[in-house]
């Protein structure tokens, strides 16, 4: 009986390990693609995420880096498992334990810093809003977000009318990607074919014509719309982990009774 309950313990240990190996290798690819991506950059550009500074490589190497710790564990479970190695086990144990440490301390620290990371997207944003006319990337991005989640500036609309004023433009209004456009899916392949379905309804703030939604709400509500998939695949993740513990627990104790 104490046969059969190890062979399935091992059996259930190699098949969580190689999900998380899977898991692992995922990591590491989303890694690289930050890296060589260079279409990245519209999405990164809106928040003035310049990957070409060195913390965002440093950001992406930890990433990589993590990827392919998260793959050598899995490795070292699934050959600790077929070999019945407790040593190879008990690296793999205090490894996991250290990675469900790591994702606890992430999930603390982003829920202590939730306000102060918000205030500091909201400033990027605004810092980026003054950029829109001289920079090429900026622009592109700002437009591309503002067709994707159906928003308008920052905060709302009235974000562009005071930055315009602030500059003492002569024409105080909003990009024409705040406006309801005639066709939404073109726009964003291409955004220099943005067209308002009417111009003159929009820039005169017209109900039904522009985006009243500030972009900052937009990013939350898309955050938001996959919260809880994203809540979810954490807890299944850190409740695989922790039978991966029990299961290499189980086979190291079968281990020592046959020594």
């Amino acid at each position: 009986m104490a046969g059969c309950c190890n062979s399935i313990a091992r059996c259930l240990l190699i098949l969580f390990n190689i999900l998380f190996w899977l898991s692992g290798a995922a990591l590491l690819g989303l890694g690289i693609w930050f890296k060589v991506d260079k279409n990245i950059n519209s999405y990164l550009d809106v928040i003035e995420v310049d990957t070409e500074d060195p913390y965002f490589d440093y950001a992406v190497y930890v990433l990589i880096a993590f990827g392919a710790f998260v793959f050598l564990v899995g490795f070292c479970g699934c050959c600790g498992a077929v070999r019945e190695s407790k040593c190879l086990l008990g690296f793999y144990i205090f490894f996991l334990m250290i990675i469900i440490g790591g994702e606890i301390a992430a999930a603390v620290f982003g829920f202590l810093y939730k306000d102060k990371v918000e205030t500091k997207v909201n400033d990027l944003l605004m810092e980026t809003m003054e950029k829109y006319k001289t920079s090429k990337n900026v622009r592109n991005a700002w437009d591309f977000v503002q067709i994707e989640l159906d928003c308008c500036g920052s905060d709302s609309p009235e974000t562009w009318k005071n930055l315009s004023i602030k500059y003492n433009a002569q024409t105080v209004r909003f990009p024409s990607t705040c406006c309801v456009l005639t066709d939404k899916t073109k726009a964003i392949d291409d955004l220099d074919s943005a067209m308002p379905k009417n111009a003159t309804a929009c820039f005169n703030a017209t109900v039904g014509y522009y985006h009243s939604k500030g972009c900052k709400d937009g990013l939350k509500d898309l955050i938001m719309e996959y919260n809880w998939i994203i809540f979810g695949v954490a807890i299944g993740i850190a409740f695989l982990e922790v039978i991966g513990i029990v299961f290499a627990f189980c086979v190291c104790r079968e281990i020592n009774k046959d020594d």
